[in-house]
């Protein structure tokens, strides 16, 4: 394995480089941003000028050219130290390319595994879904780009965020095609915690309580999300949210088949097998 190849960077949590899993020290906020800035773009030259615009929230001073020079000086001092070649971090007259392959930063193995997620799903292999999405999960170590204060960067880091609390809304849809509900309900009301102005996220709740027997409890959230989306926002609960209500008031045998999260192959799903089964 080359020097490079040991090299990876984490982004889902506090920003860390390593050397074959030992951390190299990058001190100060100023060249965190720096790192940020150009792991976020890995194999492209990346600016002065964007990297300033990571790197400072307001007008840069008039020594930003020999402060962006001053960050690259300790960036590359620190990966010496580290063992590892400085040419890792390039530059030019136009700005700066930090040379670490995308599968050696987590944030793109983390995308990667996700698209490999909603393949498996699409084919119905539910079970390869979980196991390769909770190794995707697993590589979170707190909120996005964590010790970055920049306003740019935490943009970028609200906007990664989102992308992790997709994947685990996937998981709870994984959980109600498999007739895991329990698991599921928690899931699910913990990301409206965090955002309870989603509809979908009420109609998905709203199943994993009907599919675990608990039709009043799917009812009840209809009427949590009623109350929210009126107080907050001043509107009625849309189209998806009323059907939902009327599909567990009929107790429709269908709610939890319609309006799959995948579209898939076609493959039996365990309840149209059991209907067949005892027909």
């Amino acid at each position: 394995m080359s020097a490079v190849q040991r090299l990876t960077v984490q982004l889902l949590g506090p920003v860390t480089l390593l050397n074959a899993s030992v951390p190299i020290l990058i001190q100060g906020q100023r060249q965190l941003r720096f790192l940020t800035s150009l792991a976020l773009r890995p194999g492209q030259f990346v600016t002065k000028e964007a990297i300033i615009q990571d790197s400072w929230d307001s007008e840069p001073p008039r020594t930003v050219s020999g402060q962006l020079q001053t960050s690259a000086w300790k960036i590359r001092a620190a990966l010496r130290e580290a063992g590892l070649p400085k040419d890792v971090l390039t530059s030019n007259h136009l700005g700066y390319q930090l040379h670490v392959p995308v599968e050696r930063i987590d944030l793109f193995l983390f995308r990667d595994a996700l698209r490999d997620v909603r393949a498996l799903c699409t084919r119905g292999e539910y079970d390869a879904a979980v196991v390769k999405l909770d190794a995707c999960l697993s590589m979170w170590k707190g909120t996005a780009l964590a010790d970055i204060a920049s306003g740019r960067l935490r943009l970028q880091a609200e906007g990664l965020d989102r992308e992790r609390a997709a994947a685990i809304e996937l998981r709870t849809q994984i959980d109600i095609e498999m007739e895991r509900y329990d698991e599921a309900i928690g899931q699910l009301s913990e990301l409206l915690d965090q955002d309870p102005l989603r509809e979908d996220l009420y109609v998905w709740l709203m199943k994993a309580y009907y599919g675990a027997g608990r039709p009043a409890d799917a009812i009840q959230v209809f009427h949590r999300a009623k109350e929210m989306l009126r107080e907050q926002i001043g509107i009625s609960p849309g189209v998806k949210l009323k059907d939902a209500l009327q599909a567990v008031l009929h107790q429709d045998e269908y709610f939890l088949t319609s309006a799959s999260a995948f579209s898939r192959t076609p493959k039996a799903s365990a309840t149209h097998l059991r209907s067949a089964m005892s027909a």
